[in-house]
């Protein structure tokens, strides 16, 4: 691909940055970590930026020989990625080492812990970032393994009994689930190299150019394992069952990047394999409309049940990921875009959630239990207004971004006569609706429901201001839409939509 080397650069420069930060944060004194943490975050999303310009002034951006490939789906991500662990970086300055650190000893072991969290942070950013832009199919099964590896470590940061085995079964289903992608690339590879002479069948944007010369029962196996690998890791049913620990378990920034970044990257392998075969097998967005349908009911059942606000809002986000996969099931432009669109709105709207629960938490000396909390928000306005504001992003209600997501997904779904799938997203976006206001209800209006919630106070400034970052853009785009739409556009029509 025809690329200046200013154009190349960036995404190289985007890559580097988090890596080369991440070593400079780890031997750093304890006064510089966390400046250094937000000052490479920051530069991240200034790169990202410049990237997504540079993709709309003059297309794609390929380097390194286009292994990766920089279109208007990566730009977009990859500037949803670098804001989100900004906003989490600048969380993560007052809220570490959480509220497990009341204890002076247990505080002092999780301190020395944190250079390890903050770097290992960095590293995450970097491999979620090669996620979202390479163009080398193997590379992408790499890259979304070595997310797992540091995830892992992450989630198990509190390092006790259930953090341990939170991270020990978030690894193992992971790399287990993950396995089956690998297989799916591996035959999708052999099957193609014969038709692509001495170019490369690694190359995604290659498989698309002979997508059409393949096996049909290669490519359909090979499909459907890459569906169950990256299916797993994005958390649908029924390859969800490490969600709910890994969320709960987890630090509250952690928590957040794990629920608004980590579970919607997987996507982007989904969406390059179902761009180059779905049109040809429709079998294939048959299969996962009706997965992302029977997710959206999963998800909120499990939701419903659940009396820990990190777990209610872990299973959450096992039912919102159904409305991508029904989203990307219709096959057809506007199913793309409202695919991509509900991606950046239920991260942000998730990252903002998670870290309103961790902030009660941390005002509650890790209170989480909803029948003992209640009458939070005289003491904290600020976490209240915020989280209430997720809350009606998450249930789909105007003037926030999750409106004029869900609205796109049930569009798509009539576009393409699903009538009975569109029922379903229609009934969970209502069964969302009231979970989601009755736990802001519980939380924060009422009576206080347990001893010591009265000395609760308002978060550090990091923290609100974080949490108001992620709100202030929910609504941005829940008022505006048309300011994605350039990335949008551009990301629907490079993955085949018409």
């Amino acid at each position: 691909m025809g690329s200046t080397w200013d154009g190349a650069a960036l995404p190289l420069s985007l890559l580097g940055v988090p890596l080369l930060f991440a070593l400079l944060v780890w031997p750093a004194p304890a006064g510089a970590r966390r400046g250094l943490w937000i000052a490479g975050s920051a530069l991240t999303l200034l790169l990202a930026l410049a990237q997504a310009a540079r993709v709309l002034r003059g297309g794609p951006i390929g380097a390194l020989g286009d292994e990766l490939l920089v279109d208007g789906l990566a730009a977009l991500l990859s500037l949803l990625v670098a804001f989100i662990a900004l906003a989490c970086a600048l969380y993560a300055a007052s809220y570490l080492p959480g509220p497990h650190s009341h204890d002076p000893a247990r505080r002092a072991t999780l301190e020395r812990r944190l250079p390890l969290f903050q770097s290992l942070f960095l590293v995450l950013e970097f491999t979620l970032l090669w996620v979202v832009m390479t163009n080398n199919v193997v590379l992408l099964w790499v890259a979304l393994e070595a997310t797992t590896l540091a995830s892992a470590l992450l989630v198990s940061f509190y390092w006790d009994a259930r953090a341990i085995e939170a991270g020990y079964k978030y690894l193992l289903l992971l790399t287990v689930g993950i396995t089956s992608a690998f297989f799916g690339c591996v035959l999708l590879y052999s099957a193609a190299q014969p038709h692509l002479g001495g170019e490369s069948a690694l190359l995604i944007s290659n498989l698309r150019r002979v997508a059409g010369d393949l096996p049909p029962h290669i490519a359909l196996v090979a499909t459907v394992l890459l569906l169950i690998g990256f299916g797993t890791k994005a958390g649908l049913a029924p390859f969800h069952p490490w969600v709910a620990d890994a969320h709960a378990e987890a630090p509250a920034p952690m928590s957040a990047f794990l629920s608004s970044i980590i579970i919607k990257v997987p996507f982007v392998g989904i969406l390059r394999v179902w761009s180059i075969f779905g049109a040809r097998y429709p079998e294939l967005n048959d299969t996962l409309m009706v997965l992302g349908a029977f997710t959206l009911v999963v998800g909120g059942a499990l939701a419903v049940a659940q009396d820990d606000l990190k777990r209610l809002f872990a299973y959450s986000s096992v039912g919102q990921v159904g409305y991508i996969a029904v989203a990307l099931g219709t096959g057809h432009y506007l199913g793309y875009y409202a695919a991509v669109l509900f991606v950046v709105s239920h991260a942000l709207t998730k990252a903002l959630l998670f870290m309103g629960a961790g902030a009660v938490a941390f005002a509650a000396r890790d209170l989480r239990s909803m029948a003992a909390l209640g009458g939070l928000a005289r003491r904290m306005p600020l976490t209240a207004a915020c989280m209430l504001a997720g809350v009606l992003s998450l249930a789909g209600l105007p003037p926030f971004s999750g409106f004029v997501a869900k609205a796109g997904v049930v569009l798509a779904t009539a576009e393409s006569h699903a009538w009975i799938v569109m029922a379903v997203a229609l009934g969970a976006s209502l069964f969302t609706m009231a979970y989601g206001i009755a736990v802001a209800g519980r939380v924060f209006r009422g009576a206080m429901r347990s001893d010591g919630l009265d000395q609760a106070r308002e978060v550090p400034a990091p923290m609100w201001a974080a949490m108001l970052l992620l709100a202030l853009a929910s609504l941005a785009i829940g008022l505006r839409p048309q300011l994605l739409h350039p990335l949008l556009d551009l990301a629907a029509r490079m993955q085949g939509g018409s």
